[in-house]
């Protein structure tokens, strides 16, 4: 794959673990969230965000704010809904942005007027959408990039390191062989709409692998957590809690406690190191297989521990799982939505 034809975003795992990437817009520093499963493009904006918190308020914002230096706020309010039950409502704006060392002139985006829930419930984040179904009244940055970068492809890699914050870069219009071990391994593409791909085994530490999966899989850098179907999430996370108990020894049992109306299991954090790695394999036959520590399906937020793990929504019409962001740590996935298709390699250890 040809060297990318535009832009280098550098991206990092925020205190969070939101994927953010680093841009300006119109020369205001933010962080966006990497979204492979929306394609819209929009910010925060200040004078929105300040009223329900307070003056001075996106000081402390981790993804920062969006200030007007003309009149902002006009119609038509475009209503976007996410996978975690979330909503924001955005207002067109014209700008400038600088994707790495790329400046770009005339980008549409929108601005965060409402949210659902409010701001002073849950922090909006700022959204760089690569995903593919469209967004109402707007384009995404791709296709409006689509003149000056050539291709609609794009890789996303992250590196672990010793801070346990992995670190990485988004490539817009192609790929860098120079990132990855060859060969690329490709899976297809199941939806022109969504990066939906097939899972087809699973397999906990040394355990048993659960084969002949055969269900969609839904590549979601905007989420935080690994989703999975009514029917596998109960056994998967009793291999996980077995095999750290396992590990622990001394008979002694490892729980993870479920929070009602939560989605969250909660575990004591010393425990945290014994918890297995998650293989999950892509395909029909589960042969590109995606290694998970447990360093990245473990959360340490203010000293409660919890797996970054949750059940499917019953509602869905078919089984469906989502796959995080940390599914790309110490991997390269390369997004060719034209063919079809994701490769996906080891990154060079240098």
């Amino acid at each position: 794959m040809a060297k990318p034809g535009c832009c280098v975003l550098s991206q990092s795992v925020s205190p969070h673990y939101a994927l953010l990437g680093d841009i300006l817009v119109d020369g205001q520093r933010m962080h966006a969230l990497i979204d492979t499963g929306s394609s819209a493009l929009y910010f925060t904006w200040r004078d929105w965000y300040e009223r329900f918190t307070f003056k001075g308020a996106c000081d402390w914002l981790e993804t920062g704010c969006y200030v007007c230096s003309t009149p902002c706020g006009s119609d038509p309010v475009t209503r976007i809904s996410h996978a975690d039950q979330t909503a924001v409502s955005i207002s067109p704006r014209g700008g400038k942005l600088r994707l790495g060392s790329t400046d770009v002139d005339s980008i549409a985006f929108g601005l965060v007027v409402a949210q659902d829930p409010l701001p002073d419930l849950i922090p909006p984040v700022n959204s760089i959408g690569l995903g593919i179904i469209p967004t109402s009244n707007y384009q995404s940055l791709m296709d409006q990039l689509r003149g000056r970068l050539g291709s609609t492809t794009f890789a996303i890699y992250l590196k672990s390191n010793p801070s346990g914050r992995p670190l990485g870069e988004v490539i817009l219009g192609g790929g860098d062989p120079g990132k990855y071990v060859p060969p690329l391994r490709y899976v297809q593409l199941r939806s022109q709409q969504e990066y939906l791909v097939t899972i087809g085994t699973y397999q906990v530490g040394s355990g048993r692998k659960t084969i002949g999966i055969n269900q969609d899989a839904l590549i979601d850098t905007g989420t935080q957590g690994l989703i999975v179907p009514q029917f596998y999430v109960r056994g998967l996370l009793k291999d996980i809690t077995g095999q750290a108990s396992d590990a622990v020894g001394g008979g002694r049992r490892v729980e993870c406690t479920e929070i009602p109306g939560l989605s969250l299991c909660v575990f004591p954090c010393q425990h945290r190191s014994y918890f297995p790695p998650i293989e999950i394999g892509l395909s029909p036959y589960g042969d590109v297989p995606i290694t998970i520590s447990s360093s990245y399906y473990t959360r340490n937020l203010g000293g409660i521990c919890s797996l970054a793990i949750a059940a499917a929504p019953p509602t869905l019409d078919r089984p469906r799982w989502s796959l995080p962001d940390f599914l790309l740590v110490d991997k390269y996935f390369e997004f060719q939505p034209s063919q079809g298709r994701i490769g996906i390699a080891n990154l060079r250890s240098r």
